[in-house]
């Protein structure tokens, strides 16, 4: 199945509005110079950096960077959390020519050092200085600058990449910006060209090593233009930002900003998100799908847990809000008689529901992993549309994106104008676009397997295309196939079963034997909630992994996951996982996806233990038996 170029709406006869993005970005001061477009706390208030002083500083920082030896064509990374400066950054970068390369702030140190060692990057620039020591011992090779984003400046060793603070090079810029590097740094924005390098993007590393993805200044100003062509915003609106820079993902999204002028405010962390979502009152936010399920399984767990005539009000106000869905999902209005209901149903609960958020929100984004329609479906009953996407690493961002006034929840929408998916024989989704990236950084055999001599990428995840709707239904290399030759697609299994209350992961397994079982780790704040309201007793995640009770919950979970899937697929055995899956411990990539080898090698044992017919000692942990 070929669907051609989606929602084709003509570019320029250059094919590219601007040459690269300092251009972009220049086009966007000329239009908003004093309007705000980046907010930050600092100190507890919220404050302001306007388009013109992003532009400043970022010369600023690109002049110093210069002064100090990065040279065009160089690489450059950027090791830390979202924050205006890090934004300064990636501007300054692109300003040089340089090609910027960014790293989790949650990797290990061997690991930055190997993705260091693999761009040959000549200089980083870091939040604070807790890894300067593992910079030091063993070097990278190439690396030379050190930049601390904090302004520490600790002496370096004989030998050692010198160390200069944020301010110290952006004092040294702005005196070679006096003394005629402006004048070099506006040669260089002009000679940039499309399909120069922009920057490299390390693929999380879920089902193998991480690769580099080359991506150019083409790749980011098409991806930019789309993006403004279907998910429309403008200087009114305001995104908070709760995802890495370092993900594709979020960066496409601010660099959308910059091609459309909205407001970007970065969230202070994870445990400050619904505060920021009172203080800041966005209009749209983009997330991967766990805020989305956490949020629907706190939902859902009210109705259950309440009980008496509030759970009643709260249902009655729900289906309510799934009736008017129905309506709305078709463009069709409400009749009277349910709009009245509907009313009801918003000054009671709804409103309420919608206000956890803020209060503004027009949309939501999900992406960098499968969102659950349940969860979607939940939420639009509440007034709250969560608009699905997909795009990996090397697309620089989406491929594919449910639009405001089209969308078809389960999937992740039609492609993006100019555009192209088809199918493989097998089901593997193939895409060709100005958006896929040039090649993987040093890997001709790894990039000719993924980009066929017609340019397409082979993306590795099977789909099924109706309408023009995209569907993912599971990874390529995931794909189960019990001994009795029946296929089962495990994503859409764990997708079911991470919506359950305290469940935060799921690893289905099952390839090559009789039925299908289940890894399960657990949401361990909301388990230990619940043990306090029960008495259980717990005070730890060890504790919670072999308590009766919460075998019980969770077994109760899977038997209603069992009862809407064909026999094949049920879940015939549970282990719960003696400790969370974690990044730290190697079980989760820094996008939170499950690391599947990993995970199915650490607990062979356990998994083993779930096989009665072929069982080998049982391993120490929780299994809870068999369901029907």
């Amino acid at each position: 199945m070929h669907e051609s170029p989606s929602d084709f709406v003509p570019r320029p006869a250059e094919g590219l509005a601007y040459r690269n993005v300092i251009a972009m970005f220049a086009a966007r001061v000329r239009r908003s110079a004093h309007q705000p477009a980046l907010r930050f706390k600092e100190g507890g208030v919220w404050r302001t950096m306007s388009w013109s002083r992003w532009q400043e500083a970022s010369r600023e920082l690109a002049a110093g960077l210069r002064e100090l030896g990065v040279s065009r064509g160089q690489r450059v990374a950027i090791l830390a959390r979202s924050s205006p400066r890090w934004m300064v950054a990636d501007l300054a970068i692109a300003m040089v020519g340089a090609v910027s390369v960014p790293v989790y702030p949650s990797l290990v140190a061997d690991q930055v050092v190997a993705i260091l060692e693999d761009s040959g990057a000549v200089a980083i620039l870091l939040e604070d200085d807790a890894f300067l020591g593992a910079l030091r011992d063993p070097r990278p090779e190439a690396l030379r600058l050190v930049v601390t984003m904090d302004d520490a400046s600790p002496p370096a060793a004989p030998g050692e990449p010198s160390v200069r603070g944020w301010e110290d090079v952006l004092a040294t810029g702005r005196t070679a910006l006096e003394q005629g590097a402006a004048e070099a740094l506006d040669a260089l924005a002009t000679s940039i060209a499309a399909d120069d390098e922009l920057t490299y993007v390390y693929t999380s590393g879920a089902t193998g090593e991480p690769k580099g993805a080359v991506l150019t200044h083409r790749n980011l100003v098409f991806e930019t233009w789309a993006i403004k062509n279907v998910v429309p915003v403008d200087h009114t609106d305001e995104q908070l930002m709760v995802l890495p820079l370092a993900h594709i993902f979020a960066r496409h999204l601010v660099w959308a900003t910059v091609e459309q002028g909205a407001v970007t405010a970065f969230a202070e962390g994870e445990d400050r998100i619904y505060a920021n979502f009172q203080e800041i009152a966005p209009t749209f936010v983009a997330a991967v799908p766990r805020m989305y399920e956490k949020a629907y399984a706190r939902i859902v767990h009210e109705v259950t847990d309440r009980g008496g005539m509030a759970a009643a009000v709260l249902e009655r106000a729900l289906e309510v809000g799934r009736q008017a869905s129905y309506f709305r999902q078709r463009g069709e209005p409400l009749p009277t008689r349910l709009a009245l209901k509907l009313a009801v149903a918003e000054r009671t609960v709804l409103r309420r529901i919608r206000d956890r958020f803020g209060g503004r929100i027009r949309f939501f984004v999900s992406g960098g992993a499968p969102l659950p329609k349940e969860v979607a479906e939940l939420f639009h009953a509440t007034g709250l549309l969560i608009l699905e996407g997909y795009g990996l690493s090397e697309t620089t961002g989406a491929t594919h994106v449910n639009r405001p006034e089209r969308y078809r929840f389960g999937t992740v929408g039609p492609a993006i104008p100019g555009s192209e998916v088809r199918l493989a024989e097998d089901g593997e989704i193939l895409v060709r676009s100005p958006a896929v990236m040039a090649r993987y950084h040093d890997r001709p055999q790894d990039t000719a397997e993924a980009i066929d001599p017609e340019g397409w990428l082979h993306t590795g995840d099977i789909g099924e295309l109706r309408d023009g709707f995209l569907r993912i239904t599971d990874r390529k290399k995931d794909l189960l196939k019990t001994s009795t030759g029946k296929y089962v697609a495990p994503l859409m299994i764990e997708k079911r079963l991470r919506l359950g209350h305290g469940i935060a992961h799921a690893t289905v397994c099952g390839d090559a034997r009789p039925y299908v079982v289940a890894l399960v780790s657990l949401d361990e704040e909301v388990m230990l909630e619940r043990s306090d309201r029960e008495g259980l007793g717990c005070t730890r995640y060890a504790d919670l992994a072999v308590h009766p009770r919460i075998r019980q919950i969770v077994q109760a979970h899977v038997d209603e996951v069992n009862a809407g899937l064909s026999r094949h697929e049920r879940v015939r055995g549970v282990y719960i996982v003696p400790r969370p899956y974690a990044e730290e411990t190697g079980e989760l990539t820094p996008t939170r996806k499950v690391k599947r080898p990993v995970v199915l090698r650490r607990y062979a044992e356990a998994i083993e233990a779930l096989y009665p017919a072929e069982r080998s000692p049982r391993a120490p942990g929780a299994a809870t038996g068999f369901s029907p």
